[in-house]
């Protein structure tokens, strides 16, 4: 099972993304395997913001985006009471809160969490995380 990062996600929709290859791949396997993917709760916000910044706050692109990342048929998850302990763990030691919460839920729901933030990878330093340019 994955965690897919807003980060792989928002290679979907810029052609000029390093590893955006590797995420097109990712996107391949979520559309046939959507039962293999999760979100926090946080990923659709986060992605609404990086779509509107990175078009230059076009309306007409940030609604396709949105609505194609809707019918991909992510499922979003809020943490468990345990979830959100080691996300404040993560957050304390060195990762964002966003990443922190990425990598709690990919640890509660035994999953992987696929970012392309090399620097986030290195501080996480757990088994629950993979940088998007080893994706095969």
């Amino acid at each position: 099972m994955w965690v897919l990062d807003a980060s792989v996600a928002t290679k979907w929709f810029f052609t000029d993304e390093p590893h955006r290859k590797e995420a097109l791949k990712v996107r391949s396997l979520l559309a046939d395997r959507p039962d293999q993917f999760f979100v926090p709760s946080l990923f659709f916000s986060e992605m609404l913001h990086v779509l509107a910044r990175k078009s230059g706050f076009n309306h007409g692109f940030v609604e396709n985006a949105m609505d194609l990342l809707l019918k991909l048929g992510i499922r979003g998850l809020a943490l468990s009471d345990k979830g959100m302990s080691r996300a404040i763990y993560h957050a304390c030691h060195g990762l964002s809160g966003y990443d922190a919460t990425y990598l709690a839920l990919a640890e509660d729901i035994h999953a992987r969490w696929i970012t392309a933030d090399v620097d986030a990878v290195h501080k996480a330093g757990s088994k629950h995380v993979m940088k998007l340019s080893e994706f095969n």
